[in-house]
């Protein structure tokens, strides 16, 4: 291929292949020249830049549906099996054409631990300490096989200064080019948090960036001494992590300022003790959503958009505070807890529901489940070639790499062609 077409022509052709099939490009080849290209950190740049495009410009409610509308949803999957097994990754992808067979990743062992988020590829992990403790752990690409441990907070020798609670995420600025986790973690000594980065590759390990007089700390939940979360993993949206806290308010983390500030909340919430009404965020589509369930009767998904613009990418949100408005996009009738995940290439939300994957056309009204099987969770997930050593991670180990032929044990997404009438089925 060096001898037909320039090297930046045939980087520009790769990166807007999808991510197995660049793998199946890489061990195939034989050309030394392609098989250096492909690893360039520009590669993995500029091929996460046009997977992004492709499904911001797709996934957007306010967007035509037929632009790309071949693109399909990646998702990644949570299976908690025994104790002693832990929890086992599954990646799948959602085209709304075919059912496809979820993979298996190759992955460090997740017993007791939880996945705090996933950005341009790279999962980072959180370790329960206690119930009340969610302490990041490590960062991993399956598609590179590369993890990286993540250090642990420096406890002081006073036990009332030890962290009563942490709430943490993990996001990208793309105006930085920088991944980070950021933690806030309070004590019974105090009632402010404190504001803690880590920015990948940096060698500076944890920095205290200030403190916030906004509690994140939960309520009592159902069980006597257990809390109740409302978000204990950040939200990443439009450069910025996002929780939200018992009174229904937004406390956000801007990853490019690193500052906190309070992000107006849909103008219906207000502060509440009956737990009648369940708040959440979720990102859909590349925008901020804020989920309300509404007991027995509906869940109602909220967009944050630019007021009078189709699109919410590239905004600010501190800069651009008085443009921004709350607009309702879906109304979804559900009896019981519901949970929005992604949103397909037609228009349709996915979400688990009864224990199960379901599909939901706001069109017809209809669901219809895609897949059987039982999981803890899922999220949207997009495969790249982002390596944590070019971000300048030192030690990070290399395992196995991710495996692109189906996983052993066949599990199935998707809607299930009839072949006697046409109807679908799941």
């Amino acid at each position: 291929m060096e001898t037909i077409l320039p090297s930046d022509l045939t980087l520009n052709i790769l990166s807007r292949l999808p991510a197995d099939s660049v793998i199946q490009c890489k061990q195939v080849c034989k050309c030394k020249t392609c098989k250096d290209l492909l690893c360039q950190p520009s590669f993995a740049q500029d091929h996460i830049i046009h997977q992004l495009s492709q499904l911001n410009g797709n996934n957007c409610p306010c967007r035509p549906w037929h632009i790309a509308s071949n693109i399909p949803v990646g998702l990644l999957f949570c299976f908690t099996f025994t104790l002693e097994r832990g929890n086992q990754l599954y990646y799948g992808e959602y085209n709304n054409q075919t059912r496809n067979k979820l993979r298996k990743i190759n992955q460090p062992p997740i017993v007791g631990k939880s996945v705090i988020g996933t950005c341009n590829g790279l999962i980072c992990f959180s370790e329960n300490y206690r119930y009340d403790v969610l302490e990041p752990s490590y960062i991993c690409n399956p598609i590179t096989g590369e993890y990286v441990n993540i250090p642990r907070v420096i406890k002081r020798d006073n036990i009332v200064d030890y962290s009563e609670f942490i709430v943490c995420g993990f996001g990208y600025h793309p105006s930085t080019n920088k991944y980070k986790i950021v933690k806030i973690h309070y004590t019974k000594t105090t009632h402010l948090g404190q504001v803690e980065v880590y920015t990948v590759g940096s060698g500076s390990g944890w920095r205290e960036t200030g403190t916030t007089s906004y509690s994140l700390r939960p309520s009592m939940g159902a069980f006597e001494g257990m809390p109740d979360y409302r978000s204990p993993f950040g939200t990443l949206a439009n450069g910025a992590l996002h929780w939200l806290n018992k009174e229904g308010k937004i406390l956000s983390f801007d990853l490019a300022k690193e500052n906190v500030y309070l992000l107006q909340s849909p103008p219906f919430v207000r502060s509440t003790n009956d737990h009648v009404d369940s708040f959440r965020l979720k990102i859909l589509g590349g925008c901020l959503c804020f989920v309300h369930e509404k007991l027995r009767e509906c869940i109602d998904i909220w967009f944050l958009r630019k007021t009078g613009e189709n699109s919410s990418f590239d905004l600010n949100e501190q800069d651009d505070y008085h443009l921004l408005s709350w607009i309702k996009e879906f109304s979804i009738p559900v009896e019981r807890e519901a949970e929005p995940c992604a949103l397909t290439n037609s228009g349709e939300v996915l979400m688990r529901y009864k224990g199960c994957l379901f599909c939901y056309n706001a069109q017809t009204a209809a669901f219809e489940k895609v897949m059987d099987n039982d999981f803890s969770y899922v999220f949207p997930h997009v495969n790249s070639f982002v390596s944590l050593k070019a971000l300048g991670e030192r030690g990070s180990k290399f395992r196995k790499r991710y495996d692109v032929n189906p996983a052993p044990k066949e599990i199935l997404i998707g809607k299930q062609q009839r072949k006697d009438d046409g109807r679908t089925d799941a």
